[in-house]
């Protein structure tokens, strides 16, 4: 990681003419939707911007994310630290319409002459958050809620409620054997 700063705003285009790489680090305050899914708001992102023009004169973006998250793990319901990376290779457009001819491989990103770094940096990182936060079982500070588990209290066995009616249709037989 860096001290550097992630520039918040870039003209694209005009970086991937000139074959501009940048990197530098942003913090969780600075991205307000992952700010409200992570546990701790210390953390910061370390990102890489390589923007280049390909053969065919498309302006394209590599990003490149690292990060280390706290979230709530959903099985013990404490903080838990995962490692975030992701890489991605987007193609600058103008409008949603030019996303039709893109080849496969690259992300389309429809931008005007200026793009929100910051944005992009937190969109990544919020694709690459899992669906359920949790620890590995063995770092589960409370594994006995795990499914399967030994520790768990036996139930007592319960007695079927048919079982009372056994001895209704058995009292009658007695009462006129009786009469």
């Amino acid at each position: 990681m860096s001290n550097t700063a992630l520039p918040r705003e870039a003209e694209l285009r005009a970086w991937a003419s000139r074959g501009i790489e940048v990197e530098g680090d942003v913090l969780v305050t600075q991205m307000p939707r992952l700010k409200s899914v992570v546990a701790s708001t210390e953390e910061r992102a370390y990102a890489t911007f390589r923007c280049w023009k390909d053969q065919q004169h498309r302006y394209i973006v590599d990003i490149e994310v690292q990060m280390t998250v706290a979230l709530v793990c959903q099985r013990c319901l404490s903080d838990c630290q995962l490692e975030l990376e992701t890489q991605s290779s987007l193609i600058v457009v103008w409008n949603e319409d030019s996303i039709k001819e893109l080849p496969s491989g690259y992300d389309p990103i429809v931008a005007g002459e200026v793009s929100d770094l910051h944005a992009l940096v937190e969109e990544e990182l919020l694709l690459a958050l899992p669906a359920v936060p949790m620890h590995d079982a063995s770092d589960c500070e409370d594994a006995s809620r795990a499914f399967g588990d030994s520790t768990m209290d036996v139930v007592e066995e319960k007695k079927s409620p048919f079982a009372a009616l056994g001895a209704l249709l058995k009292r009658p037989e007695a009462e006129d054997n009786k009469g």
